[in-house]
């Protein structure tokens, strides 16, 4: 009777693009909200690692210890995730929490030559903490549920497969991320007036603002329910993957405005025009949602470029205007100037991605005989 050794236990991690995708985008994102306003840098008058012997402030703030931590979860979530594909849990965690950490001393040493940036030993600290939860979260849930488990089985039974869908989600999370950003319109990316010297001098009365508003919406809604419709599988996939991300980006809208403003307001971005924009945006995307996928695509990149028209037309919201002038200072005005230039110029990548996405679809049609 011949024994046989036990089989090893099924590995559910692999590598995955979309992964490594978020990963880089988040890191990016990271480095330029530590180091923004990128200006006036300086030799410091002490030495650039002199807060790592400082000690423990004197005093410090609940809010930027809390988004410190949560600012680096995902990071230490999505490195975590990058290496399980490659290796051992505990090595993966042990990279991700030891990469997480040199990157917020790294940061924390060019803060020292910026003049409107403190270096902090607790910044370090903090941030850590935050890699080690995301690395704990990718560990816990990452290969049954993330990488090899039910999101993959689910991306791949109502979505197209390829790297095209892949940068989509990257896109899509991008988005998601603007709506943070308090001071713009519901939906409404692509503000680049303070690059537009003109001055229309057109004058709006109350309607016309209304129905600008609406405008702006309901074309952004439609174009990034447009370019999921173009990844996913079908009508009912592309309704409940459009259905999630509306009410993601809405709940991330209000968090916006209960945090960046004093006193909080969380219902800031709920107007009559954005109530009408969203309205008329699922009835202008609806219609035309189960097309032939160039023809989505081609209706994505039209309301996004209505959206950008409009965005860039209308004159400053006068609500949020009065409301900026008590805007919180620290760590969440350093954040909304992050998420003010990945909203400015986020139109801008959909349509590098959307011509990127009709290309691949030409390739596929069959060349007539």
């Amino acid at each position: 009777m011949s024994s046989s050794l036990p089989s090893p236990p099924a590995r559910y991690a692999r590598s995955s693009r979309l992964v490594a995708y978020l990963t880089v985008a988040y890191l990016l994102l990271v480095v330029y909200a530590s180091l923004y306003p990128f200006a006036n840098w300086r030799v410091p008058n002490d030495e650039a690692a002199r807060f790592l012997f400082a000690g423990w402030p004197s005093y410090v703030v609940a809010s930027d210890v809390v988004l410190n931590i949560l600012a680096y979860t995902p990071l230490g979530l999505l490195l975590t995730l990058l290496c399980m594909g490659r290796m051992p849990r505990w090595v993966a965690v042990a990279l991700s929490l030891t990469a997480g950490a040199l990157l917020s001393l790294a940061i924390e040493f060019a803060q020292a030559y910026l003049p409107t940036r403190i270096a902090s030993i607790d910044d370090v600290l903090t941030n850590s903490i935050g890699t080690l939860a995301g690395a704990a979260i990718a560990c816990v849930c990452g290969e049954r549920w993330l990488l090899s488990g039910e999101l993959r089985r689910l991306r791949e039974a109502h979505f197209r497969a390829g790297a095209r869908t892949d940068v989509a989600f990257v896109l899509l999370a991008l988005w998601l991320l603007t709506q943070l950003n308090a001071e713009i319109w519901l939906f409404g990316n692509g503000n680049l007036r303070h690059l537009i010297p003109a001055n229309f001098g057109v004058r709006y009365s109350a309607d016309a603002y209304l129905l600008l508003e609406a405008g702006v919406a309901a074309l952004n809604f439609a174009g990034v329910a447009f370019l999921t419709s173009a990844v996913a599988r079908s009508l009912p996939a592309a309704a409940v993957a459009v259905t999630a991300l509306t009410l993601t980006a809405l709940i991330l809208k209000t968090i916006a405005s209960m945090a960046l403003f004093v006193p909080g307001n969380p219902g800031l971005w709920l107007t009559p025009g954005s109530a009408l924009g969203l309205v008329a945006g699922v009835m202008l995307w609806l219609p035309l949602a189960s097309g032939r996928q160039g023809r989505v695509i081609v209706a994505s990149t039209i309301c996004f470029a209505g959206g950008l028209f409009l965005v860039n037309l209308a004159p400053e919201n006068p609500y949020l205007v009065a409301a900026l002038q008590v805007l919180q200072r620290g760590q969440f005005l350093r954040f909304n100037a992050m998420t003010d230039l990945l909203s400015s110029w986020w139109p801008f990548l959909a349509f590098a991605y959307l011509v990127f996405l009709m290309r691949g679809n030409n390739q596929k049609r069959p060349s007539p005989v």
